[in-house]
């Protein structure tokens, strides 16, 4: 989350690697309540992302733009912050 809030990684492998990470990853039983919660959100966001603008024209509701991943990316780490 660091690397992609400060630009060292697109969004794309960002998504890339949260997929491999998360969703295919991690023992889900490891993580609290609200662990699980932040990261299904962020999950949601990151597999519906696309960086091409054609995917938003045809499909306004369908994908997630870089701005609205920053966003949930930057929440998730605050909540999770939070939690400690």
């Amino acid at each position: 989350m660091d690397m992609f809030l400060s630009g060292e990684i697109t969004a794309s492998v960002f998504c890339d690697e949260f997929y491999y990470s998360y969703d295919l990853g991690i023992d889900y039983d490891i993580l609290n309540d609200a662990e699980q919660k932040a990261f299904s959100d962020l999950s949601t966001v990151s597999s519906r992302f696309s960086e091409f603008k054609e995917d938003h024209e045809k499909y306004p509701k369908g994908f997630f733009t870089e701005e609205q991943l920053y966003q949930k990316v930057r929440e998730t780490k605050e909540n999770l912050k939070a939690e400690r």
